[in-house]
């Protein structure tokens, strides 16, 4: 039988639990731009993961609809200078394979109240998806760390944005979608918690002939445009 805690004891590893989790926002909202990685092979995934982390890129996402994605996690962890989360969590077991793995945040295209609960529990940082008012207020009061506007574009972008601010400004957003070079400037204005991107940087060409380094470059361009633009200044080949 497992041994079970004094209260005082849980209650403090739920703090640090906590903590760990805040911190780790604090993280999320100060390097803003997230790289989903979603490709058909484990082995095209660490290395365009590995093209970001070079391109200074520091919040990168493994997709679950990566084969083997649990393990292409593991390995990365091993390179101390990015944040690796989980994405397209569908499902507990994806859950619980991705928390084994290290990932620290876990992402999600819809709202299940069992994964953000699970998710927290762990102390991990939870990111449900939603696309309505109902489903951003329900993922919030789940417990949801940061919501996942997805589809962006679709549901009105930073217009739609701007409207569920005004009864919602508690709620920190991950705009997902729509972002590139030419309009990065007017995401990070709208001072999201989060931009997620993907294609946009790991462009299909680019994948398919497994021109990493044309992916570093692009990558880089992306976030030399986030340190113009941030304010205080900060060192981007800084360790997280």
């Amino acid at each position: 039988m497992a041994a079970v805690l004094p209260e005082a004891d849980l209650e403090e590893a739920e703090a640090e639990a906590g903590d760990t989790s805040m911190n780790l926002i604090e993280t999320i909202e100060r390097y803003q731009l997230m790289v989903a990685v979603r490709t058909e092979t484990p082995e095209k995934a660490y290395h365009a993961a590995v093209a970001c982390i070079k391109g200074n890129i520091r919040l990168v996402e493994i997709t679950f609809s990566v084969p083997g994605a649990e393990e292409v996690i593991r390995e990365l962890n091993k390179k101390t200078e990015a944040c690796i989360g989980a994405g397209t969590i569908l499902s507990i077991s994806d859950l619980k394979k991705a928390l084994k793995a290290g990932a620290r945040y876990i992402v999600s295209p819809h709202l299940s109240e069992e994964i953000v609960k699970s998710t927290k529990k762990e102390g991990a940082v939870s990111i449900p998806g939603a696309c309505t008012p109902t489903e951003i207020y329900r993922a919030y009061r789940s417990g949801g760390d940061i919501i996942k506007l997805f589809p962006f574009v679709e549901m009105g972008g930073l217009n739609f944005l701007r409207a569920i601010r005004g009864p919602m400004p508690f709620v920190r957003f991950m705009l997902s979608g729509g972002v590139n070079l030419n309009n990065i400037s007017e995401y990070l204005s709208a001072k999201a918690s989060c931009i997620l991107i993907g294609s946009s940087i790991l462009k299909k060409e680019f994948v398919n002939e497994e021109n990493w380094d044309a992916i570093s470059d692009l990558a880089r361009k992306f976030s030399e445009k986030i340190e113009n633009f941030s304010s205080p200044k900060r060192n981007p080949t800084e360790n997280v």
